[in-house]
């Protein structure tokens, strides 16, 4: 069994991995490796912070079906095609609820 409820669809983006890439050069586009993933997106703290400008961050909270999530992914949410900056992925086991928790940030705006 996976999450209980859902509220949405997700994907998962991917930038894919080449060890032969320069770090100064422009990122490929990320691949979609999963999507139609059950999920729920939440913002459990409302915590919203100015970086600096009129730069926002705010952070965000995912309950999804289990799936492959890395540190490194994005996350587009299919209903409101928002994407989000995964920021940390855990899977969590137990009591027929084997879920992915994971922390997501969305930052807007430009720092100064």
């Amino acid at each position: 069994m996976a999450i209980p409820l859902a509220t949405t669809t997700i994907a998962v983006l991917r930038v894919p991995a080449d060890a032969s890439r320069d770090p100064y050069d422009p990122q490929p586009e990320p691949e979609t490796v999963a999507s139609g993933i059950r999920a729920h997106i939440s913002s459990p703290s409302g915590r919203e912070r100015t970086a600096g400008g009129s730069q926002e961050v705010v952070e965000f909270r995912l309950a999804c079906d289990p799936t492959d999530l890395r540190h490194t992914d994005r996350v587009q949410d299919e209903q409101s095609d928002a994407v989000y900056e995964v920021i940390w992925a855990r899977p969590r086991q137990g009591h027929g609820l084997d879920h992915v928790e994971a922390g997501l940030k969305q930052v807007t705006g430009v720092a100064r």
